[in-house]
């Protein structure tokens, strides 16, 4: 209450009484914990400056788009909150459940103008895929629906252009990525990464489309080639995925053209992520990558334990997550006795910084900043806390929003059957019950808390991704009752932080 009287205060009197009478009210959404086993769908909703009071004191503007027509009683659902970033144009995509059936939405991520609401065929488990004219749900069977992205609204009509299965049967072995071109799926049917050109139609066929490694070639270079079980990256120019043979390979995004394939030497527990023309990616020999697209090192971190998830790049800045490693003590085979086995556990989060030195009439050096010096024999991060979870959103102005949010699973198998027959269902975060789920600011140069009222509670925010560009420095939120919010760091008057 103390926040939100503060909040307050920089406020106009007749706003500042609206919001402090909807706070104090009007119930919050339900909460995980109630009989259901599942949170209940809310059937009330609470007014949008309920939600701007609590991000109010972030140093950043705020936008909001209802999707509830206002007069309606029962507020539309929001399911997922997908953010697009492309060489077409920035996008939310939200997936509803309204009236029975599912509903996706693509809105403008600087005016907020609605470009178009289709009805889908159903939610599937992978996140939703962008080329230049179609948008594509396609689920671990390798079933998929495509939608037009590009043609004026239809208002009532659906943008289904094509559904099925690729030719081939392609059953995705990990979860595909998408250039304005092509989608990419990485397949257990013929271990390989096929490119599947969306050029001409959304059925995946063409001259442009390609399979890497070639069919009967059996290796690259020599090398066995095995499962991709990480989701791949992509630009226009390159695609890059890591192999179950350790190496992470890159190819050319338009022709499946092999371009390089250093050496990992171990697993990765991290899908590549392509920035400031870099590969990033991760190994369990303790390190993390960062490889020119030429296939040449643009520098090596060694990290106090195993990277693992998704590495977040900003400002050449770069975060990733550790695990470290202990011996667990287990019982014998003959259950007779104990022995040691090699265990995880959550370690650190690390920040890096690095910085690019120009060279005359050569190419540019990348370089790793070292964060303790006194240790001259290995580059540190510049500054490390224990990993609980987290994940960077957003670096602006000197600063990193970072995200605190712990789940749980908290479903027996029978409900989980049950509740995916419903619908209710679908992806691995529906799984999951969330504890708590806080945002912090700190000093990107220290991490620490920046400001103490710059730590907020989101649990009334059911959703929360954020921007890892340049262009768009920005956090999306959306809740449960049907609103969509942008909080962002623009430079100029209705930009919301735009081009």
């Amino acid at each position: 209450m103390k926040t939100l009287t503060r909040a307050l205060t920089c406020l106009p009197p007749g706003l500042a009484i609206a919001i402090f009478a909807a706070s104090c009210g009007l119930p919050s959404q339900a909460r995980p914990g109630d009989r259901s086993p599942l949170a209940p769908d809310p059937v009330q909703r609470q007014p949008a400056s309920y939600y701007e009071a609590q991000l109010v004191e972030l140093p950043l503007r705020v936008r909001s788009y209802d999707l509830t027509d206002p007069r309606r009683r029962q507020p539309v659902v929001i399911r997922e909150l997908n953010v697009i970033h492309d060489d077409v144009r920035d996008e939310i995509l939200v997936v509803d459940a309204d009236g029975g059936r599912n509903y996706m939405w693509s809105i403008d991520a600087y005016d907020f103008t609605l470009h178009w609401r289709t009805p889908i065929e159903q939610r599937v488990d992978f996140s939703p895929l962008a080329t230049r004219s179609y948008i594509f749900l396609m689920n671990n069977d390798g079933e998929y629906q495509a939608y037009d992205r590009q043609s004026s609204p239809r208002e009532g009509e659906s943008r289904l252009v094509s559904r099925g299965r690729f030719k081939g049967d392609t059953f995705p072995s990990a979860h595909p990525a998408s250039n304005d071109t092509h989608l990419f799926v990485p397949t257990t049917n013929s271990n390989s990464l096929r490119g599947l050109s969306m050029i001409d139609s959304a059925t995946g066929t063409g001259p442009e489309s390609w399979s890497f490694p070639r069919s009967g070639t059996g290796g690259v270079g020599g090398n066995a080639f095995y499962q991709i079980n990480l989701q791949p990256a992509a630009d226009r120019e390159t695609v890059a995925f890591v192999n179950n043979n350790n190496r992470l390979y890159m190819v050319d995004a338009q022709t499946g053209e092999y371009r390089a394939d250093p050496h990992l030497e171990a697993q990765s527990r991290t899908r590549p992520t392509i920035k400031d023309d870099l590969v990033f990616v991760g190994s369990d020999r303790g390190q993390l990558f960062a490889w020119q697209k030429s296939g040449q090192s643009a520098w090596i971190a060694d990290l106090d334990g195993l990277p693992y998830g998704d590495i977040f790049v900003e400002d050449r800045w770069v975060f990733v997550r550790t695990l470290e490693v202990y011996d667990k003590e287990v019982p014998t085979d003959d259950g007779r006795g104990t022995r040691l086995r090699a265990h995880t556990r959550p370690g650190k989060l690390m920040a890096f910084n690095y910085r690019l030195i120009d060279v005359k009439d050569d190419r540019p050096v990348y370089e790793l900043i070292d964060g303790d010096p006194r240790t001259p024999h290995t580059k540190e991060p510049i500054w490390t806390e224990p990993d609980v979870g987290q994940q960077p959103l957003m670096v602006s102005d000197g600063k990193v929003y970072m995200l605190y949010e712990r789940n749980e699973e908290f479903l027996s198998e029978r409900e989980k059957a049950k509740l995916r027959d419903q619908g209710r269902i679908v992806t691995k975060r529906d799984e999951l019950r969330t504890v708590s789920r806080t945002l912090k600011v700190l000093d990107v140069n220290t991490g620490r808390l920046a400001r103490p009222e710059w730590q907020l509670n989101l649990m009334d925010f059911a959703f929360v991704t954020g921007s890892m560009y340049e262009r768009d420095r920005a956090i999306y939120l959306a809740t449960k009752d049907g609103y969509v919010f942008k909080v962002y760091a623009g430079k100029g008057k209705g930009t919301a932080g735009g081009k």
